[in-house]
């Protein structure tokens, strides 16, 4: 089995552009959760540690490679 890493997860989110609080915010692992989607800004994550302690996290979706500037470039 391979190991991830939370850090190249779609799920994860870090300081402060991205969420207040650093962490895992899978829907099954916040902490504190809001119905509504104006309201994302106030959830709680869940702790990314203690999830992903053996490298094992279930939930794991690897993030988009986000293409280099001059193939943007290029293409616009």
């Amino acid at each position: 089995m391979t190991q991830v890493h939370c850090k190249d997860c779609t799920h994860y989110r870090s300081a402060p552009w991205q969420a207040k609080f650093e962490g895992c915010y899978h829907k099954e692992h916040l902490s504190q959760k809001q119905k509504v989607d104006y309201l994302d800004e106030q959830q709680l994550p869940g702790d990314h540690r203690l999830i992903n302690r053996l490298h094992d996290c279930s939930e794991h979706e690897a993030r988009q490679q986000e293409e280099p500037l001059w193939k943007r470039l290029m293409r616009a």
